[in-house]
Formats: structure tokens, C-alpha cells, sequence
């Protein structure tokens, strides 16, 4: 079998025709072939069957002038490896693997979740642009629009980006995109993909629709780009690395519109950036070069150039192999969420179950329209007796870990409210979807009869 070497490649297989003919049928590889082959290399040198890890900081050019020709666009497919703080031969692995899998067009890997936001924000926007967010968001990730964006003078302008009247009021000639979370965390809110590609796409706009695709687990329970998402970002350290081992973020550019060929709203994607006119030096035209790849290259020479948040090989095999067993982790978690929100919402010490297979969950409804494979892994809950109870509860478990993480192996939980969210207003939080009561469960691949055991002790030990 040939090896899925480039985002996502069909397998030429002759057959007769019935006249005799001998022609070539084109197979597509589905998903769960796709989370073990694409990425492989094409002609391994020994043979090999796995992706290894390329532990060089630079690579060997035999002429000078082959060297200064990768100089001039360290990520066209035709030069080779220069400096791994820009490209390595087991990064481009993790790369191809994680854009197969979200149907993507190219794609690249970032030493963090918040360093592939970052890398978006810095290089789509400028002083005095402005940025639609959704306030249903991860704190973190709220806080870095926030702060990070107002220090660079770019402004986030935080709404429901379910509300399309309110989008459309809040968008203005310095919007430079939208962006949302597939599932987001904690509130578990689904966006309106058809609604806002409507207004991002339209002609007067052309600006990406950008997801944090999390929570959906690199195209398992979802795939934005199907819906007509032009960037994908990632916390690879969560689904994909999927074990709980690695820091790792990364960048899907889909090639589902031509919102790059907009020069005015993307000047750097063509070569006029602002911000070097006055020092008059030759700047690239990526869009001509690359089309609707320009992002990609763009993000590569310049941003991560610039900024050097570049992924480790060691950390991209992480999630080359993490990818292996996505979808035989997420068939097993889900099932167990569904099981866990069920028990769940009829215990008594429990007082709600926010779960998006429950008919009454306020975006069960987009949830069946977008969502594919069930409802995801993470369900959050509250408990007669309020945050203090929470508190009690998650100090009890003997299981169940407390930690900052999501998307491992392993059941996990946090309590928002006293942690990641508490420098925020109460109205901030409420728009979020975090209360005082709310405890974050992410569901590992435990047996089921065991977290519900580790409850039961926990509610025994905090009674009310």
C-alpha cells in the first residue's frame, strides 16, 4: 500500500472496465485510516514504518547557492530543510497528519494552543484593526485577545457570535476575522457554521471564519472545514497527543474560500505590509506564489521566523502517534460520557448535567446539525450545595485527577470558578458559562463502574 505522504492522497488501483480497458480507480482513505497513515513518509532510506524523530538543528546543503535558494521560502515543497526552528522532517509528519484529518489544505505545528492563537492574531491584525470573538471561550484564550490584543492595539470585540444582528452590527472596514470555538470550554455552545460563514464570506467582508477546533478532537466529532471554516487552531496538547505528554498547538488552513486574495484586509499576505513600507525592502508576495496556501507560507517565513515558537520532533512524534488512536479513545470516552451524564442527572446530590445529547441542552440543536459520532467528551455539572460543594466533591476523589487538562486518557476534572476564571467579572464568567457550582468533568477511558464509584465515595465523604 502506498504511503498517504501529503494531506490526503487517493490509492490508484487498476481494474478492467467492460470493454476490457484497463483503467485506474481513484479510493479515498476515510478517517480512521487517515489518523494512521497520512503523514508516513513517502520512501523511507531504511525502511521504516513509523515517523522518526529528526533530532538535528540544521540539515546540509552540498552548494551555497541551494542553501540561499531554501533561504527564499523555507516552506515552498520543493526546498529542503533549512533550521528546525522553521521546518523538520517529523514536524511536516504531525503537520500532514493533523490537516488530513481536519480535510485542511496545509497545515503547521506551534509549541503551544496560545502560541497558534498568538501567531493568528499577530499576523491577520495590526494596530487599529479589530477582531470578532465569541464570549464563549476558554478564560485563557479570552484573556489573551484581551490583554495581548490590546497591547498590540488590536481591539477584541467580544460578542454571541450566535447573535448574527449582533456580528454584523459589531463588524466594521478594520475586521480582520471571527473567531469561535467548535465546542466551547466550559460552555459547551456550538457555533451557528452557516450563519456566519454567510457574513464572513460575504463579498463586501471576504475574512476567515476561525476555530479553535479543540474540543471536537481534530475532526472526529467534527469537522469545521466541512461547514466552510477557513482556519483550524489547535491545543494538540489535548485530543491529539490525547495521553496527557506534550505542550503542542497547531495551525489548519483550509482553502475553503479566497478570503486571501482580499489586499486590502491582508496587505502581508501580498506582499504590502505596512509596518516595513518606511524602511522601503522587497517584501514577498505569497498570495501570488501560493494562492490559497499563503497563510501557511506566511505564517512560516515570517511569523514563526520572527517569533521562534516552534514544536520540538520530539513533541510532534507525541502527537504523530498520539493521532493513531483517536477515534479508538474518543468511541470509548464518549460512550462513557453519555453513560456518566445519565447517572448523573438522576443522582440526587446532583442539581444539573450540562450535556449536549440532552434534548433540553440549549445548543442540542446545533449539536445535531454539526456535530457527527455523538456529543464529545466533556460534560460539567452542579451539585446541591453550590461552588462550596464543588469544591468538597473534587477534593474527595480518589480517581478522578484534579488538573488544568482536558482530552487524556485519564478522567479529569476542574473547578473553573475559583481557578483559571476568577480574576473575571461575574458577568464575564456567566457569558463564558462558568457559575459557581460548575465542575468541568473530561472523561478518560477508565470503566465506567469505577468513576462511578469514585462519586459515590466522594459524595459519602462530603455529605451535606
Amino acid at each position: 500500500m502506498g504511503s498517504l505522504g501529503k494531506t490526503k492522497e487517493l490509492e490508484n488501483e487498476p481494474v478492467q472496465n467492460g470493454g476490457g480497458k484497463i483503467e485506474e480507480r481513484r479510493h479515498q482513505w476515510r478517517f480512521d485510516t487517515l489518523q494512521i497513515h497520512a503523514g508516513l513518509e513517502e520512501n523511507p532510506v531504511h525502511g521504516h514504518i513509523t515517523l522518526p524523530i529528526y533530532n538535528t538543528a540544521s540539515f546540509k546543503f552540498e552548494k551555497l547557492s541551494d542553501m540561499n535558494n531554501a533561504l527564499e521560502d523555507m516552506s515552498a515543497p520543493e526546498n529542503k530543510h533549512l533550521y528546525s526552528r522553521l521546518s523538520n522532517p517529523t514536524n511536516d509528519g504531525a503537520e500532514r497528519r493533523i490537516t488530513a484529518l481536519e480535510d485542511g489544505a496545509d497545515g503547521l505545528v506551534y509549541s503551544s494552543g496560545t502560541a497558534a492563537v498568538y501567531a493568528i492574531l499577530v499576523s491577520l491584525a495590526g494596530m487599529g484593526d479589530n477582531v470578532i470573538v465569541s464570549t464563549g471561550l476558554h478564560g485563557g484564550t479570552f484573556k489573551q485577545f484581551r490583554k495581548a490584543g490590546a497591547q498590540l492595539g488590536i481591539e477584541a470585540r467580544f460578542c454571541d457570535t450566535n447573535d448574527l444582528e449582533r456580528v454584523r452590527q459589531v463588524i466594521n472596514d478594520r475586521t480582520r476575522f471571527i473567531f469561535v470555538e467548535s465546542l466551547a470550554n466550559p460552555k459547551l455552545s456550538v457555533p451557528d457554521y452557516d450563519g456566519l460563514i454567510a457574513i464572513a464570506h460575504s463579498p463586501n467582508l471576504k475574512i476567515p471564519l476561525v476555530v479553535d477546533a479543540t474540543f471536537t478532537a481534530c475532526g472526529y466529532f467534527c469537522q469545521p472545514a466541512q461547514y466552510g471554516a477557513d482556519i483550524i487552531v489547535h491545543s494538540a496538547s489535548k485530543w491529539i497527543a490525547g495521553h496527557g505528554t506534550t505542550i503542542a498547538g497547531a495551525i489548519v488552513e483550509t482553502g475553503r474560500s479566497d478570503w486571501q486574495s482580499n489586499r486590502t484586509r491582508f496587505p502581508r499576505l501580498h506582499g504590502e505590509d505596512p509596518d516595513l513600507k518606511k524602511f522601503d525592502v522587497s517584501q514577498d508576495n505569497w498570495y501570488k506564489t501560493a494562492g490559497d496556501k499563503a497563510f501557511i507560507r506566511y505564517l512560516k517565513n515570517d511569523v514563526l521566523r520572527d517569533t521562534g515558537s516552534c514544536l520540538s520532533p520530539y513533541a510532534s512524534q507525541q502527537l504523530f502517534i498520539g493521532l493513531e488512536t483517536l477515534s479508538v479513545r474518543c468511541e470509548r470516552q464518549e460512550k462513557t460520557t453519555r453513560s456518566i451524564a445519565h447517572w448523573l442527572r438522576a443522582h440526587p446530590r446532583v442539581a444539573w448535567v450540562g450535556y449536549l445529547g440532552f434534548e433540553d441542552h440549549p445548543y442540542h440543536h446545533l449539536a445535531l446539525k454539526y456535530l457527527q459520532r455523538g456529543f464529545g467528551t466533556v460534560i460539567t455539572l452542579g451539585l446541591i450545595g453550590g461552588g462550596e460543594m464543588a469544591e468538597k466533591i473534587i477534593d474527595a476523589f480518589k480517581l478522578i485527577i484534579t488538573t488544568t487538562n482536558v482530552g487524556d486518557s485519564k478522567t479529569l476534572c476542574n473547578h473553573h470558578w475559583s481557578g483559571v476564571n476568577k480574576h473575571y467579572s461575574k458577568e464575564e464568567n456567566e457569558e463564558m458559562g462558568v457559575t459557581e457550582d460548575l465542575i468541568r468533568l473530561s472523561l478518560g477511558l477508565e470503566d465506567l463502574q469505577d468513576i462511578i464509584w469514585d462519586f459515590e465515595q466522594a459524595f459519602d465523604q462530603a455529605q451535606l
